[in-house]
């Protein structure tokens, strides 16, 4: 069945609207410079849609979920983006008045966000990969329906602190950055579902992430951790921990009883040394029961 699509225009400086449901020019620097001479078109997923382009995760999309996709533009400015216009359910009406909307701003030029970013308080999702973004403007925290952000591959050297603020996440990614340091206030993030600081190059783990009591994988791999603090085995992780390619040599004893795998590969844990009830929980894949939902939305097709 085809997705649907909704049309979007943006003011002050439209002159058409944008369109990025196939591959699109990297000539603009930005978002109101590529405005004024492209067209747009807002994503509404329908049952076995295909995702428009490589650039974007579709997992989380759900059924007439409207999705901006500004991936792959070379967009260095983001200025306008909470005054646009959106054509929907037959008329036109502010971005910020469609619920649960998805933004994609993936593999663009990013190095910083402007403040009204947090305007866009109907905002649940929100992917920022692949950019060169290291803070955040303090209105970032003016997205108080956010439920995930991603910001895999970044220049971050460091969670910025208002992150901590937003205490009601539930999804939260940060890897492959340079964050070299988790601070005790990470434990303040405590509706986490989905935790994933992989590939950075932190060496402790802050004994306050045992406050973390929701999470259901958390990916601590590729980085230079020796020890996970005994308190976090007392966490119920429930699909699976990833300590992959990191320096840990044991793991917590309280891991015995949580349902969660955990995926030690490349580490340098022996297996053999652990008790029989650790030995148990060691397996790259999710236990039984932890398939994920079917996706409403497919990925391409690899040419």
């Amino acid at each position: 069945m085809p997705s649907r699509i909704l049309k979007l225009n943006l003011r002050p400086f439209l002159v058409g609207t944008i369109a990025l449901t196939a591959a699109m020019p990297l000539s603009a620097r930005s978002l109101a410079e590529y405005a004024r001479t492209n067209e747009i078109k807002l994503f509404v997923p329908t049952k076995g849609a295909v995702m428009p382009n490589h650039l974007d995760n579709p997992g989380h999309l759900k059924l007439d979920t409207p999705a901006l996709l500004l991936s792959g533009l070379d967009l260095t400015d983001l200025t306008g983006i909470s005054r646009l216009m959106v054509e929907y359910q037959g008329r036109k009406v502010p971005v910020t008045s469609v619920k649960k909307l998805f933004v994609y701003l993936n593999a663009n030029g990013l190095t910083e966000l402007p403040d009204e970013i947090g305007e866009l308080k109907n905002v649940i999702f929100l992917y920022l990969e692949r950019n060169r973004l290291s803070s955040l403007p303090r209105g970032f925290l003016g997205l108080e329906n956010l439920v995930a952000v991603y910001f895999t591959e970044n220049e971050f050297t460091e969670i910025p602190r208002l992150i901590y603020e937003m205490t009601w996440l539930s999804k939260l990614q940060f890897s492959w950055n340079r964050i070299t340091e988790l601070p005790a206030d990470i434990g303040r993030l405590n509706e986490l579902r989905h935790f994933n600081i992989a590939g950075n190059r932190i060496e402790v783990l802050p004994d306050s992430i045992a406050r973390m009591t929701k999470i259901r994988v958390c990916d601590f791999s590729d980085n230079p951790i020796r020890v996970i603090p005994e308190s976090f085995g007392d966490v119920g992780i429930v699909n699976q921990l990833r300590v992959r390619n990191t320096n840990l040599t044991t793991l917590p004893a309280g891991f015995a009883a949580m349902r969660a795998t955990i995926d030690i590969t490349g580490s340098k844990i022996d297996p053999a040394r652990l008790p029989a009830s650790l030995q148990a929980k060691i397996n790259v894949e999710k236990p039984p029961g932890s398939k994920d939902d079917e996706p409403v939305v497919l990925k391409p097709q690899k040419s």
